[in-house]
């Protein structure tokens, strides 16, 4: 209900005043000195109506307003300030100058508070993606970003965890929620936008490149979707699992083994077993039916392969490696033979010389070298070898080396390779 000294003022012709003079307002934080409105597109009887008010006789397509003026005008005739007209008769008046300067005092606060988390102690290009994150304003998309952001780094705090353990487990842990670092959640989002920053990888990762994010900080997505593909693996059974391997290796068929299974059972061999390691399945699938127990790390090593070899080191076992003469393939023999402790498997930067120069002497095409090529850590001259040579020697053009290693003529070999 409109008091009865405003209903003079809250007649629909002044609508278009007193609309202009409520936005004037909230942009000036209720400031009246030298500020005015300016109304335009009014009809003949707005105008007259507001001329009416002001006493004059308004001309041009434009009217100005001053509001020092009117306000003044307003309490000698109704005895009311203009703050009262416009609250009364338009709705609360914002204070939007005040309001941005409180807002951009609490952003301030926030990245003070964030950029002495420890979490950048632990991680120290941690800085950088929080800067990056603020320059692009993406993070006010984000609901309650403050809450969301500490919880990132409380996150990030607790990476690399001292030892390996599931992703729900790790967000009940440190989040109060098992589902708080799933792949679609905010929180989950921005860590792993976080490692990929500091691992120097794009925005755009598929499934299986944040799953590998996540394990090289020790924690694992979900028990199914890593694996580790064996061959003649026969550990000592401790369990219906590891009893069933051998069994496996027995009828000489590749055997996937998930993580779940590795984490279940302990997977040991007799002391002093040679285990080969490679890259590739297809060296694997040819090496099937082979006495010598195999082990494929497919690419990156997942964490199922990496719990594998480091159980088999620890029972005993010898480990060989190859893998692919190439920029990834030294990156992940790097893993294999420096991080896990096997030994290098016609790995040398002799034996590169010899499989380049059979390869182009049968003709075979060489792709380019995808990536820069690291310093391996069992042999100083073997990246470059790789650098010079500037194209990427595939495992499975010195198969029938491995192969004979493994004990398979040629007549085995020619089996295997239609496993």
């Amino acid at each position: 209900m409109v008091a009865s000294s405003l209903e003079p003022l809250a007649e629909p012709r002044l609508r278009p005043l007193w609309s202009a003079v409520h936005r004037r307002l909230e942009e000036t934080g209720g400031e009246l000195a030298g500020v005015r409105v300016h109304l335009r597109g009014l009809g003949d009887e707005e105008r007259m109506a507001v001329d009416r008010l002001l006493g004059v006789r308004s001309r041009g397509a434009t009217l100005q307003v001053g509001l020092e003026r009117l306000d003044s005008l307003l309490r000698d005739r109704v005895g009311v300030r203009l703050l009262e007209v416009v609250t009364s008769l338009v709705g609360p008046v914002r204070d939007r100058p005040g309001e941005r300067a409180a807002a951009a005092g609490e952003t301030e606060a926030l990245w003070r508070s964030l950029v002495t988390h420890p979490a950048l102690g632990r991680h120290p290009g941690l800085e950088a993606w929080l800067e990056s994150l603020r320059r692009r304003g993406s993070w006010r998309r984000v609901e309650a970003p403050q809450e969301t952001l500490r919880a990132v780094l409380d996150v990030l705090a607790q990476l690399p965890v001292a030892s390996r353990r599931g992703r729900a487990d790790l967000a009940a842990a440190v989040l109060g929620d098992a589902h708080a670092l799933d792949d679609q959640s905010p929180v989950g989002r921005l860590v792993v936008g976080a490692l990929a920053a500091l691992a120097g990888a794009g925005p755009a990762l598929r499934a299986s490149e944040r799953r590998r994010l996540w394990a090289e900080q020790g924690v694992v997505t979900d028990l199914t979707s890593s694996t580790v593909l064996t061959s003649g693996l026969r550990p000592i059974a401790v369990g219906p699992l590891t009893e069933a391997a051998g069994q496996w290796a027995s009828a000489g068929i590749p055997l996937p083994i998930p993580l779940g299974a590795v984490q279940a059972e302990r997977w040991r061999v007799p002391a002093g077993t040679l285990v080969s390691v490679c890259e590739n399945p297809s060296v694997l699938a040819a090496a099937a039916g082979a006495s010598l127990p195999v082990v494929c790390v497919e690419g990156q090593p997942s964490v199922a392969a990496t719990l594998l070899l480091e159980s088999l080191v620890e029972g005993g076992a010898t480990l060989r490696y190859h893998g692919d003469f190439g920029a990834g393939g030294l990156a992940i023999a790097n893993a294999v033979i420096g991080g896990i402790g096997a030994e290098p498997w016609r790995f040398s930067a002799s034996d590169h010389g010899l499989a380049l120069e059979r390869a182009r002497a049968a003709g075979i095409p060489l792709r380019a070298l995808r990536g820069p090529v690291p310093e391996a850590v069992w042999d100083a001259a073997l990246a470059p070898s790789v650098r010079a040579a500037g194209v990427e020697v595939e495992e499975e053009l010195v198969i029938d080396e491995l192969l004979e290693d493994l004990g398979l003529g040629a007549v085995s070999r020619a089996g295997g390779g239609q496993a």
